[in-house]
């Protein structure tokens, strides 16, 4: 039995509504549109009178965005799709996190996709409570990155079982394995993400980390000495020593100066 989901499609642009209402409709039939609002305010008069599972959110919008929405309700109440056009930051937070999102114009295959892991996430709910409590951590770690215009504050790191909410803060350094990334962590763990390092590289302050090989990235922050004994390497606060780059030396050498200043 397919599992239905009660959605909400929040859009001050009436075309954007009737255009995803209609996508959905078409191609999604586990979605069970149930509301459409115009706004902020109209979605929490909604909200406070009808029962939802998710809510298709439209991050830019007058008077109040998305986020004001999200912060003015019981947030954990609900699953998100955030629907964004080309704020750059918006897709980078995003990213950055377990919930989904889609650009406009909305791509049926995107679409399809999004919906699928909505019912997925569902469905784990169902079966693993706890989980939710690993997506509202998601969802307020969105939030801060939001606030934060430098980079992204936390990460949600994608596992077999589920994902990890990681303060950016405790990343030492990142080492690519081909299409793996492993994360050294200032308690000395190690997380390996089945991601590529650059798509993690996109996401972060480009002031606190830094490129110094092809396969590694630093958390300036944690680098402990720069050696030039029998080659180049930066020694990190675990006292791993990794090469640098002899290419990388000069820009590595300004991003050091910069993020002392």
């Amino acid at each position: 039995m397919t599992l239905e989901m009660k959605v909400l499609i929040v859009d001050d642009e009436e075309p954007a509504r009737n255009v995803l209402a209609s996508l959905l409709k078409t191609y999604c039939p586990e979605i069970n549109i149930i509301g459409l609002a115009d706004s902020a305010a109209q979605a929490r008069e909604y909200l406070g009178s009808n029962p939802v599972d998710a809510l298709f959110l439209d991050i830019s919008m007058p008077n109040e965005n998305g986020f004001d929405l999200l912060e003015s309700i019981d947030s954990s109440k609900y699953l998100f799709v955030f629907v964004t056009a080309h704020d750059q930051y918006a897709l980078k937070a995003l990213r950055a996190s377990a919930v989904d999102y889609l650009q406009k114009p909305v791509d049926i295959d995107e679409l399809k996709e999004a919906v699928t892991k909505l019912v997925r996430m569902k469905t784990l709910i169902q079966q693993t409570p706890s989980a939710f409590s690993d997506y509202q951590q998601s969802l307020q770690g969105l939030m801060r990155n939001m606030e934060n215009r430098k980079g992204v504050q936390r990460l949600c790191l994608p596992g077999t079982h589920g994902f990890t909410i990681l303060d950016v803060d405790e990343i030492l350094y990142m080492d690519a394995d081909s299409n793996y990334t492993i994360f050294h962590l200032s308690n000395l763990k190690k997380i390996v993400v089945s991601k590529s390092m650059k798509e993690f590289e996109d996401l972060l302050d480009e002031k606190s980390f830094f490129r110094i090989h092809k396969s590694s990235v630093i958390h300036l922050k944690y680098l402990k000495e720069f050696s030039r004994v029998d080659g180049y390497y930066a020694v990190m606060a675990d006292n791993s020593s990794i090469p640098v780059s002899r290419r990388r030396i000069p820009e590595f050498l300004a991003a050091l100066d910069l993020y002392n200043k």
